[in-house]
């Protein structure tokens, strides 16, 4: 196969003319400058003579010998060539030895290698020598023959036998070429770093520049040794041993990949006289552990302005160079022991941060040090992509070019995000790099590109592939070729590669358009597409997640990158396979099983620490763990999760959800339209016939006890008005006095006449008031200064607004005793209060309490709900929404006025992300009945919110009750749970009450879906689920099947016991005391009260 290829190829340097440029001859990496297509074909021999000249230094030696083994050859060095067998030569142009010699009488073109502004420049010829390979490296110097191993391996890669003749002549376009480890975040581990160098040696790239933010060595602690020993806690977090040390720097001889160790000696560096001798004991310290290259961070500290400052900032570094100089630098070094120039990162590193003419008193000032240091900007911005118009202005101000240190692929500012696509792409992902920014095709006035990438090195060598890419060769730079190309540089097998390819457009933010199409398709009812796409991406997946055990370092290294975002995505594609599967079923309860597994799966996205990236803020003493959930498929995929979870079983699977008022009547055709305003239901003005005996009327989501009812007294004497809570026992009303403790869910008027009468019902006449919570008029706040992300609009009232969804954070960090006070419309007594507060970037409420007062000077402090503690906070707080939290207090503060929160254990360095404060949330929910209770009374809506994806969590008194309350024939009541989720031995048993004391068996909670036929339960009002231990059983949800028909409502509690009646013999009424009242049902005259009518129990009101 390989010769095959090698011939094809050499048959397209032969279509051309001969001699002439062919870019197709080898695929390498960085593209080289130049390729010139030889006349044929050449082979190597099994073994393969080295011969050096005396300036090859024994790194470049090591990599000559092992390229060829890696291309299973043999290697002997000598200092001559053999008669036959294939050679390579390794010299340094001019040197006049035998590889030099050798260039000449290949008549090799050198003018390359005087090219000016270039850099690493040689030459690569391959031809044939007697019938086996001949191949000579030119370099200006040795490390530039260093680099051209580099396209030989590449180019061995293709084979050994009958490869076509080349000769390259190339070079760099930038001189520093690399990274910096100078994120926000986790340090590389030493295994990273290590395969981070071994991978930019084969990209030709020289530039290790380490200087990260956390390692307090390099900032807090620079003038300290590093440690001999560390914990494992300590490894974690990425700080390094002496021994670590030697090892990196072991390896930056290898790779040629110069580990450049950056100390940051902040304002000192300007400040202190004798800054120069402290650095350079550091210096020497890291010098004995084997580094041979330094820099200077003063990033993110305070910038020097005035002349003086400005000469001393580059007084200090021009001293430090010739410390290095004279102590390292002398003639008679050998070059291992020498060190290379100095790399700056000065304070002014971004042209914006200051104005025009203080930059050029800086950048003036620094003009004067020596040229051979290298000066590192970000351009305009700290984001800006490398361009030819901002290193101008700082090469006219500091009198040389300057090298861009360029924060790609960084995502120390988003660091729930990779950026694994191409370039381009990562542009339009990264959140502060123009979507439209593109590289120039030749970038003018630089010295160098180093990336500073993300904290996810190995996911980082895509992007780094085509920095490399880039800054060898601008002009030949294609984004998506080179991007194409990385995968085979990365990843062993063609199956690993195209799985990754595959992937790569899921795991970032914005996943790929086909899933947007795919989840379209499935809301409309056509699962193919999404079925399809899932079969696409889940094997790709496995084949990346088998990486976890791969025999290969750098693939597991990988694999431990990518894992919180692969593993989430694949967990995302299992989710959406068997909701394909779900959505094509036709069996119920086979559907609601998987369903219910998936529920399982989506939850688990938002809190499965498997998931988490997790990164390492701050600088110095101030350096602290962030956890953010990984964020693969923002765009489409992971919202559809949510959509899944919502309608998975199907829309409406449990029936519509009840509205919080709606229209009953007896009558079809009849429905006059609710009003709901401010907390009032009322008819608008509807003209209503009934014929005689039926009924029209409202149906509220659940009982509650009104507020305030307005009924008419024409409508009371002229109609039956009736009440009920369960829909089964009706009580009469004679008057607007609600009954104290009652609770209400239907109300009716009945025509009680034997003929058809007319009525208009509106606001004034027929109207009841749901209880509602006081009004908040005003709030007073430590600073009215608004911070980010706070509704400008809104503003602090964001506090008042009722809506939990909307919030106020001040600008500046939280204080004791900071002081949020809320002012009520009117006298009010106070009994609770909830603090809605945020958790994202850590701005919670640590602790406050909570007072109540009447005139604003006398405080009456409440405590925390279900707790005698008075201050309250996280640890105390329950979850309302994503990163939302809320916490009660209660007390009794008659006729107050104000409520107030106040900070009692603030976090100093962060704000206070408030939602909401509201009074009497939980005095409120009390005037309602709630349709499911457990054993302690406490309310569970989850069981019959009609989602059927809010699982019952906790339940207190081994008992889950269900109330039967509807005017519609129950036929049965389904209950939805997760049996597979129930350890216990005894399954939980099923019971049902006519009477609300006495309770029946109906056996074991069965399967999945378990059905309780209304016929097993006559009459019931009530149904419930009794266990016992501590586990509580996963019931999702409760329902109740009806029939259409509406169950009759008799005019009054008296009459329904006459229809009951089958004899209709004289219906005598009695106290409770056996005194007859009234005959024949007659209650007119009867005082309110509970009387005996035909051996039942009557209330009359």
């Amino acid at each position: 196969m390989k010769q095959l290829l090698s011939s094809l190829l050499f048959a397209a340097v032969l279509s051309g003319t001969g001699g002439a440029y062919a870019q197709t001859v080898y695929d390498i990496y960085p593209i080289p400058q130049r390729q010139v297509a030889g006349k044929g074909l050449v082979s190597f021999s099994k073994s393969v003579t080295v011969v050096c000249d005396a300036a090859i230094d024994a790194a470049t030696r090591r990599r000559a010998e092992q390229v060829l083994k890696d291309a299973q050859l043999e290697c002997t060095f000598a200092t001559e060539a053999p008669a036959t067998g294939a050679v390579l030569y390794l010299g340094v142009n001019g040197s006049g030895e035998v590889a030099d010699l050798r260039a000449t009488a290949l008549n090799l073109d050198r003018s390359v290698l005087s090219k000016t502004g270039k850099y690493d420049r040689h030459i690569l010829s391959l031809s044939d020598r007697n019938g086996s390979a001949e191949v000579v490296i030119i370099g200006e110097n040795t490390d530039a023959t260093f680099f051209g191993l580099a396209s030989l391996e590449q180019m061995l890669e293709k084979g050994t036998s009958n490869i076509p003749e080349v000769t390259l002549y190339d070079y760099a376009d930038q001189q520093s070429r690399g990274l910096v480890e100078g994120y926000y975040g986790y340090p590389y581990s030493v295994a990273v770093k290590k395969d981070l160098m071994r991978f930019m040696m084969r990209m030709k790239m020289n530039t290790y520049m380490y200087g990260a933010k956390s390692d307090v060595y390099h900032s807090q602690k620079w003038e300290a040794a590093y440690p001999a020993t560390l914990t494992a806690q300590q490894v974690k977090n990425g700080l390094l041993t002496q021994n670590m040390i030697r090892e990196i720097a072991a390896t930056s001889q290898d790779t040629k990949v110069n580990f450049i160790w950056a100390i940051h000696p902040g304002n000192s560096f300007v400040e202190d006289a004798n800054v120069v001798n402290r650095i350079m004991n550091k210096y020497s310290r890291m010098y004995d552990l084997g580094v041979r290259q330094f820099a200077v961070f003063v990033d993110d500290v305070g910038v020097p302005k005035s002349e003086a400052d400005c000469k001393t900032n580059a007084d200090h570094l021009t001293a430090l160079q010739a410390a290095i100089d004279k102590k390292w630098n002398i003639q008679t070094a050998k070059p291992e022991d020498r060190v290379r120039p100095l790399h700056f990162v000065p304070q002014v590193y971004t042209l914006s941060w200051v104005g025009e003419a203080d930059r050029k008193r800086f950048y003036n000032a620094l003009a004067k040090t020596p040229d051979k240091i290298t000066i590192y900007i970000t351009g305009w911005g700290v984001w800006s992509v490398p361009n030819s118009s901002d290193l101008d202005v700082v090469r006219k101000e500091l009198q040389r070019p300057a090298a861009w240190w360029w924060n790609y692929p960084c995502n120390d500012n988003a660091d729930g995000q990779v950026y694994p696509s191409d370039m381009y792409y990562n542009f339009f992902e990264m959140p502060a790099v123009s979507n439209n920014a593109k590289m120039p095709k030749q970038l003018e006035h630089g010295l160098g590109i180093v990336s500073n990438p993300m904290q996810e090195g190995e996911i980082s060598k895509t992007a780094l592939f085509s920095v490399a890419d880039y800054a060898w060769n601008n002009a030949a730079f294609d984004n998506m070729k080179s991007w194409n190309a990385s995968f085979s540089r990365i990843l062993s097998t063609p199956e690993q590669q195209h799985a990754y390819k595959t992937l790569i457009p899921y795991l970032r933010w914005n996943d790929a358009e086909d899933m947007q199409q795919a989840i379209a398709r499935f809301k409309a009812g056509h699962p193919d597409k999404l079925k399809q796409l899932v079969e696409h991406l889940l094997p790709a997946a496995e084949t990346l997640v088998r990486l976890k055990d791969s025999a290969v370092e750098n693939e597991r290294l990988l694999y431990a990158d990518l894992a919180p975002w692969l593993l989430k995505l694949r967990t995302m594609l299992l989710v959406a396979g068997q909701m394909v599967e779900v959505a094509e079923s036709s069996q119920p309860e086979a559907r609601w099983e998987e369903y219910v597994k998936q529920l399982d799966r989506i939850a688990d996205l938002d809190v499965n620490t498997d998931f988490t990236a997790y990164a390492l803020e701050g600088l110095g003493s101030g350096i602290s763990v962030s956890q953010r959930q990984s964020q693969p498929s923002q765009k489409y995929f992971y919202p559809f999760m949510n959509y899944l979870r919502e309608n998975g079983f199907g829309r409406q699977a449990f029936g519509k959800s009840a509205e919080p008022v709606q229209v009953v009547s007896s009558v079809s055709g009849i429905s006059p339209r609710v009003v709901q305003q401010n907390g009032e239901n009322y008819f608008n003005g509807a003209k209503v016939t009934l014929p005689a005996g039926a009924f029209v009327g409202l149906s509220f989501a659940e009982p509650f006890t009104p507020a305030e009812v307005r009924i008419d007294a024409a409508l009371l004497s002229g109609f039956a008005v009736q009440w009920s809570e369960d829909g089964k026992h009706w009580n009469r009303m004679h008057s607007t006095t609600w009954p104290e403790g009652k609770k209400m869910k239907y109300v009716v008027l009945i025509n009680d006449q034997t003929e058809a009468k007319s009525l208009t019902l509106t606001r004034s006449n027929f109207c009841f008031v749901l209880p509602q919570l006081p009004t908040l008029t005003a709030i007073d706040v430590p600073t009215d200064e608004v911070g980010e992300a706070t509704n400008n609009q809104l503003g602090k009232r964001a506090l008042i607004d009722g809506d939990p969804s909307t919030f106020f954070a001040g600008k500046r960090n939280q204080m004791k005793d900071d002081r949020y006070v809320v002012h009520l419309q009117k006298p009010t007594d106070v009994k609770d209060v909830r603090i809605y507060f945020g958790t994202k970037n850590g701005d919670q409420l640590q602790a406050g309490t909570v007072e109540a007062s009447v005139d604003g000077k006398v405080w009456k402090q409440l405590h925390v709900a279900g707790s005698v503690a008075r201050a309250g906070g996280l640890s105390q707080s329950k979850p309302y929404a994503d990163q939302v939290r809320y916490i009660d207090f209660e007390g009794n503060v008659p006729e107050a006025k104000q409520v107030r929160l106040t900070v009692s254990s603030p976090i100093g360095n962060k704000w206070l992300r408030l939602y909401d404060m509201q009074v009497n949330v939980l005095h409120r929910a009390a005037q309602f009945a709630p349709g499911v209770t457990d054993g302690k009374g406490k309310a569970h809506p989850e069981v019959t919110d009609g989602k059927g994806y809010n699982v019952l969590a906790q339940a207190g008194g081994g008992e889950l009750r269900y109330e039967i309350r509807t005017l519609a024939e129950l036929q049965a009541i389904d209950i939805y749970w997760n049996p597979a989720a129930w350890t216990a031995e005894a399954k939980p048993e099923l019971e049902w009450t006519a009477d609300g004391a006495t309770w029946q068996t109906l056996g074991q909670l069965g399967t999945a879906l378990t059905r309780v036929a209304a016929a097993q339960m006559p009459e019931a009002t009530a149904l419930r689920v009794r266990w016992t231990g501590q586990q509580v059983p996963a019931i999702y949800q409760m329902v109740s099947v009806t029939s259409p028909a509406m169950r009759e409502i008799a005019p009054t509690a008296v009459k329904a016991v006459r229809t009951d009646l089958a004899n209709k013999a004289a219906l005598d009424i009695y106290d409770l005391n056996g005194k007859l009242v009234g005959r024949n049902g007659n209650t007119e005259g009867l005082p309110s009260g509970v009387y005996v009518v035909g051996g039942r129990k009557i209330t009359l009101y």
